[in-house]
């Protein structure tokens, strides 16, 4: 046992000998050349297992006897773990090699300082290889005292002055003359648009003259007419001068009032109105944009005119397109069976225009849609099998329309529903309207609110066709399916009576005015005696409830009358804020952290200005929107699904947008001249953050959302990257009299 313990301690004798015995070095060294190989023997034919670069530390295990190689771990990236590797020992240094070092330069030291006159000198050095740099600091300059007059100079004596450095005292004396002392400019020459001037002005001590040059002066151009336009075509002026006849160039110029695509107002609304009227142009089409669909409406009509079809609002197409047109004439009677059709004639060139007055809309087989699916509905809930409720026209509403008229001893037609038809089958149903069902006009606490407006969109004319515009809000908390427009007439309408109906539909109008739905329709005054009275109806589905909408009352010779429409007012006492959000406006250096907690002082509280829905309804031309504090005349309103454009929009002189806010909230918004909605200032308070408070900020949308909590806030707000906090962008959520929540969100 003995034999081989001795014979054990002699192999790692003879091993540690082999290479390095007690490790030569161990420890940190840095390779001194641009790059260096590692390879997996001590030998340069060896493999390379690894490249190191110049000024890359290296950790030596161990060096070689000899001297020429040192053991080194490297990572093996192949198998995972280390492997062993050499590095030629000529290689690597001890200390950080200046010339591959990145440096970390210590802080400078001055070792010379710098003079008035003289320069200084400062040096540092490199914490990791210990170069030394040195650089030249300048000469400070002197600091002058002011200057001290010893001598007063003119602008012909010479003066003198001194002065003294503050920090030498090195003294400067240098003599010098006084300014000139002007007098006023006088004109030698006057300048025209052809020759430059000059002015002169005098020295009042000495007498120097100092002149001047004036630049030319603009010309006096007066259009001069080369050829005369005509209410057809444009003419060619050219820019005269009037001083020196100088030729300013030609130009081509149209009559007056002539439209061209491009253009925009008022002038181009009435164009396209006229294209409308007379069939060229969609209804929609009349937008005060001169396009190019306006554009080609008007090249057929030159075109049907026999005048020249270029797509341009002469003064000659503009006038044929007024026509001078009589009154109109009742070619047929309109009656709830049967359209009618009435002409009118221009008395200039003898135009005729005619048009179909409808009494109300006629279904035709084949027709899909809501007004469909409510027929099938009705006929369904009376008996008569009208097929599935899937809103398509087919041969088994006709059977089921066929056999109601027969029992009743009516006539109807196959493959048509008209006006006559829907009353006859819509009363019919009303009659077996349960007592307990039949909820009648709702109040603000119902769960269905109808709110219906009804405007007359024109003068009744010479026919007696007075044409409305209407639109029906459910402001109720429950979805309900908009069935029909009634109208009785008389001077205490029974809407449960006899009715004719306006409009029958289907749609769904969600709870609390997400949505409305509306439309036109004419009247005949002669269809009845007394007032008009109008109510939209609607149906509960899930509980089978009817409910009624307000009843709008009109005498048959009703004005639309005019109204000023201005935001709700909003009463809120800013230091007692009733929980909730509140657009606001602050600076950042108005969150203050105390020792009681976190305040936002001097906040600015404001309300968005939010119109009534029935006053945003009913606007039409002729009425006033405050907006802002200003009162806008209303020449023009345009309704889609989505929002209502006054006078043309924000392309539109005084042109406003006005928008629903969203399905909690019931009113509406308004843009104007931007994409950002008004609001009114209700007062400035200090409020104090509640210890849960959030701040979220989305304003960069370059970056991610911020979010942080109470303790965080005063910070992430003071080094956010503006201080553009206001009602546009910015609010917070109250409750119980604290600050919960701080929200900024991205505005373009």
């Amino acid at each position: 046992m003995k034999k081989l313990i001795v014979s054990l301690l002699a192999l790692l004798l003879m091993a540690s000998l082999a290479y390095g015995a007690l490790a030569a070095y161990q420890g940190t060294m840095y390779v001194n050349r641009s790059s260096v190989n590692v390879y997996k023997e001590d030998n340069t034919n060896s493999k390379v297992i690894r490249k190191y670069k110049g000024g890359q530390a290296v950790y030596v295990d161990d060096i070689s006897p000899n001297g020429k190689w040192a053991q080194t771990l490297v990572e093996d990236t192949k198998h995972g773990g280390q492997m062993l590797g050499f590095i030629q020992m000529k290689y690597l240094s001890k200390k950080m090699p200046p010339e591959y070092c990145s440096h970390e330069w210590g802080k400078w030291k001055v070792t010379k300082e710098a003079t008035c006159t003289e320069k200084g000198k400062r040096e540092r050095t490199c914490k990791i290889c210990g170069k030394k740099q040195t650089e030249t600091i300048k000469a400070t300059g002197h600091s002058w005292n002011k200057w001290k007059i010893t001598k007063e100079a003119t602008c012909v004596d010479k003066g003198s002055r001194t002065r003294t450095c503050k920090v030498c005292g090195e003294r400067e004396t240098e003599q010098f003359y006084a300014e000139h002392t002007w007098g006023a400019w006088r004109m030698t020459k006057e300048p025209t648009c052809t020759e430059k001037g000059e002015r002169e002005r005098k020295c009042k001590v000495c007498g120097k003259v100092s002149t001047q040059a004036l630049d030319k002066l603009p010309h006096e151009y007066e259009w001069e007419v080369i050829v005369e336009t005509t209410d057809h075509s444009a003419g060619t002026r050219a820019k005269i001068c009037k001083v020196c006849g100088h030729d300013g160039g030609e130009e081509s110029f149209d009559p007056e009032g002539t439209l061209r695509r491009g253009d925009r107002g008022d002038a181009v609304r009435r164009m396209q109105q006229l294209l409308v009227e007379q069939g060229y142009l969609n209804a929609n089409g009349a937008d005060s944009i001169f396009g190019g669909g306006s554009e080609k409406a008007l090249i057929q009509y030159q075109k049907d005119r026999n005048l020249n079809p270029d797509g341009i609002g002469w003064p000659q197409t503009l006038k044929d397109l007024e026509h001078d047109f009589g009154p109109w004439e009742i070619v047929k009677e309109m009656t709830r069976t049967e359209a009618g059709e009435r002409k009118r004639v221009c008395q200039g060139c003898g135009f005729e225009q005619t048009e179909v007055i409808e009494a109300g809309t006629t279904f035709e087989r084949g027709r899909r849609g809501d007004d469909i699916r409510a027929m099938q509905q009705l006929l369904n809930a009376l008996g008569y099998n009208a097929g599935g409720v899937d809103g398509i026209y087919g041969k088994k509403l006709d059977a089921a329309l066929a056999a109601f008229a027969a029992e009743r001893e009516l006539v109807v037609e196959d493959g048509k529903v008209r006006p006559a038809d829907v009353d006859a089958v819509f009363n019919e149903w009303l009659k077996t309207v349960s007592a307990d069902k039949w909820k009648g006009e709702g109040d603000t606490a119902s769960a269905v609110n109808l709110a219906l407006t009804v405007t007359p969109s024109s003068d009744a004319d010479d026919t007696g066709i007075q044409t409305y515009s209407w639109s029906l809000t459910n402001m109720g908390n429950t979805d309900a399916n908009f069935t029909a427009l009634l109208l009785t007439f008389g001077d205490t309408p029974d809407f449960k009576a006899d009715n004719l109906v306006m409009q029958l539909d289907g749609y769904t109008m969600k709870k609390n005015s997400g949505n409305s739905v509306s439309g036109t329709f004419s009247v005949d005054a002669s269809w009845g005696e007394g007032n008009l009275n109008f109510a939209g109806l609607a149906v509960d589905e899930k509980t089978g409830d009817i409910w009624l909408s307000n009843a709008v009352e009109f005498d048959n010779s009703t004005e639309p009358a005019t109204k000023t429409v201005a935001p709700q007012t909003v009463e809120v006492d800013v230091n007692a804020l009733p929980d909730g959000e509140y657009p606001v406006a602050f600076n950042r250096g108005d969150i203050l952290s105390g020792a009681t907690g976190i305040y936002m002082n001097a906040v600015h509280i404001f309300s968005m200005d939010i119109y009534d829905i029935v006053d945003v309804n009913t606007l039409t031309a002729g009425d006033t929107l405050v907006v802002s504090g200003e009162e806008i005349p209303v020449t023009s309103v345009e309704r889609s699904d989505s929002e209502v454009l006054v006078n043309g929009g924000l392309d539109g002189e005084n042109g406003v947008v006005l928008g629903p806010i969203d399905e909690d909230t019931n009113g509406y918004r308004v843009w104007k001249e931007s994409d950002m909605a008004t609001f009114t200032e209700l007062g400035a308070t200090t409020l104090v953050l509640a210890d849960n408070a959030e701040f979220n900020d989305s304003w960069n949308i370059d970056a991610e959302p911020v979010k942080v909590s109470h303790d965080g806030i005063v910070s992430a707000i003071a080094e956010s990257d503006n201080d553009y906090f206001n009602q546009y962008n910015t609010s917070i959520r109250v409750e119980d009299g604290k600050v919960v929540e701080i929200k900024r969100v991205y505005v373009p």
